[in-house]
């Protein structure tokens, strides 16, 4: 989106993205990332059907989670989502910080994850069979957290952006992790994967 395209209209629809944005940063909700596709859709070009794809996945993965919850009585899984939450990073204060916040919300994406599976390495496994799912989802962001490492981290090579991505991931693909512990990784790993493929959008209508 260059600057002469940006109207009072398309400035509105910006501003309503961030704001479903920093919500699903703080708490993701399957209502919150389905209004968010509202924006995008109105936004169009390459960019925000890039972000609409990650949140049509992230959507249904919530969707899933919310199932498979209601149906198991999984409370620990709630808790898991609960722990990803306490642990994601204000996206305001992350783009306030630096001038390059995608770095920034990989290296909490990292850090997150860390601090999620300490606090559930004591719990119960959330009781659904859902391997499936996660080597699903773990398939997908595996592709999406490479190409905005790409974005983000250019002077890696390869064999270090296939590493820095499988630190990531393992944990999901880990059989002898706790499902909880899979779903909140699963959780915070998209966030940052949908607030890179937002960024742009958002950083275009102050960008000279």
């Amino acid at each position: 989106m260059s600057p002469e395209s940006v109207t009072p209209m398309t400035s509105s629809i910006v501003a309503s993205l961030g704001s479903s944005l920093q919500r699903i940063m703080a708490s993701p909700t399957p209502d919150d990332v389905w209004n968010l596709q509202k924006d995008l859709l109105m936004l169009g070009g390459e960019t925000a059907e890039q972000a609409r794809r990650v949140a049509g996945t992230f959507h249904s993965c919530l969707r899933n989670m919310q199932s498979k919850k209601a149906s198991r009585g999984a409370s620990r899984q709630g808790a898991a989502l609960g722990t990803a939450a306490v642990a994601s990073v204000s996206l305001q204060e992350t783009f306030a910080a630096q001038n390059d916040p995608l770095r920034g919300l990989l290296a909490s994406g990292l850090t997150a994850m860390l601090e999620v599976a300490s606090a559930l390495r004591s719990a119960q496994a959330w009781e659904v069979e859902a391997s499936l799912m996660y080597y699903d989802l773990a398939w997908y962001l595996y592709g999406e957290l490479w190409d905005v490492s790409l974005a983000t981290r250019p002077e890696l090579s390869p064999d270090q952006r296939r590493a820095c991505t499988d630190l990531l991931l393992n944990p999901v693909l880990d059989a002898d992790v706790p499902d909880a512990t899979k779903s909140a990784l699963l959780v915070r790993l998209f966030q940052v994967v949908l607030a890179a493929r937002i960024w742009p959008l958002l950083n275009s209508e102050v960008s000279p």
